[in-house]
């Protein structure tokens, strides 16, 4: 079965003049670069979005929601102001980009219909990595994953 951790940032949240660099497909994390966050701005058509407390647990309700009807595995959902964290698992071939974009689409249209604006909500590009094997899952879920929202999912702590 494949699990992937997916990330979803924050429409403008991480931006090339934020102190801990920022991210550009394919290039990994880059140093600060205040001049590519003017272009950046400049083209920018939205202002930025950080998810409060109330959208943070839509984020997390909504991919319970999305899974459950799917079919696929949650195990751990966490979210903070700038992103949201997702580690989903699946039994069909389903390829990993229709898992991604109809998680992403769901997480969209849920914070919508909780503020009643449209987006957009999350930055263009979004972050994927296959769990390798079981000693990279238990990273995940107990050091990587509890590092990483203040608001937090987690189908160990479901089971009660």
């Amino acid at each position: 079965m494949p699990v992937y951790l997916f990330t979803f940032h924050a429409y403008r949240s991480w931006m090339p003049d934020r102190p801990q660099g920022y991210v550009r497909p394919g290039g990994g994390i880059l140093p600060r670069n205040p001049k590519i966050a003017r272009c950046y701005a400049q083209r920018a058509k939205h202002d930025e979005v950080q998810f409060d407390t109330a959208q943070r647990w839509c984020l997390v309700d909504a991919v319970g929601a999305v899974c459950t009807e799917q079919g696929w595995e949650i195990y751990e959902a966490t979210a903070t102001a700038s992103h949201v964290h997702l580690l989903v698992g699946w039994r069909t071939e389903e390829p990993w980009k229709n898992v991604l974009n109809r998680l992403k689409r769901r997480l969209g249209s849920a914070l919508s219909k909780l503020v009643n604006r449209p987006g957009p909500w999350f930055s263009r590009g979004s972050s994927r990595k296959r769990v390798r094997d079981r000693k990279h899952f238990d990273y995940l879920l107990n050091v990587y994953l509890p590092k990483h929202g203040s608001i937090c999912w987690s189908k160990r702590s479901s089971r009660g």
